[in-house]
């Protein structure tokens, strides 16, 4: 769906963008964004009026989106020059504390890639309105990323993840008009 697409594009330069910050090599960084293309590949398996469904989730179609990670991944294993990306494919959704899916993975046991991954999906997923749920402003976005620190999230994701978000955006000096241009000639 179009949704989909665009938020993975977002995902992706975002998860690229925060492993740059965390200093992480190039070829990672590569890796964080070809993941952030394809975390939710998997979703192509379930019927859009599931996701785009106004109203809570049957225990059935929650349980259907809850296996998109393991799609994806079976999805992208197929074609071996991306398998550097499954870990962080498969568990974005994971959680510091237990608490996330498909495999309820705790702590360090969540690999790095997946950890940035995660916080990125977040953010953007929750900084976009969807048919259920409008769009959360970015501040209040950041500021539950800081409230799940440490318990769901790896700080130094989160961390990162804001100073990228928060990072003013350089004006070119080409696009600031020269003295006397700022009112248009009748």
């Amino acid at each position: 769906d179009p949704y989909t697409k665009g938020h993975s594009e977002k995902v992706a330069r975002l998860a690229a963008q925060v492993g740059e910050r965390l200093g992480l090599a190039p070829e990672r960084v590569r890796t964080l964004y070809q993941a952030g293309l394809l975390h939710d590949i998997g979703k192509i398996a379930i019927p859009d009026a599931i996701l785009n469904k106004p109203d809570r989730l049957t225990a059935e179609e929650s349980a259907l989106v809850r296996a998109h990670p393991v799609r994806s991944e079976e999805m992208v294993r197929r074609l071996p020059s991306l398998r550097p990306t499954l870990a962080a494919v498969r568990w974005h959704h994971e959680r510091l504390d237990g608490s996330g899916y498909p495999d309820g993975l705790r702590g360090e046991a969540i690999p790095l890639e997946a950890r940035i991954l995660a916080v990125a999906d977040v953010f953007d997923a929750m900084t976009s309105g969807r048919s259920y749920r409008p769009a959360f402003p970015p501040g209040a976005v950041l500021a539950y990323l800081r409230s799940g620190a440490g318990r769901l999230f790896d700080p130094r994701c989160v961390d990162a993840l804001c100073a990228v978000v928060e990072a003013p955006v350089p004006v070119p000096r080409q696009a600031t008009p020269a003295p006397g241009h700022l009112h248009a000639k009748a």
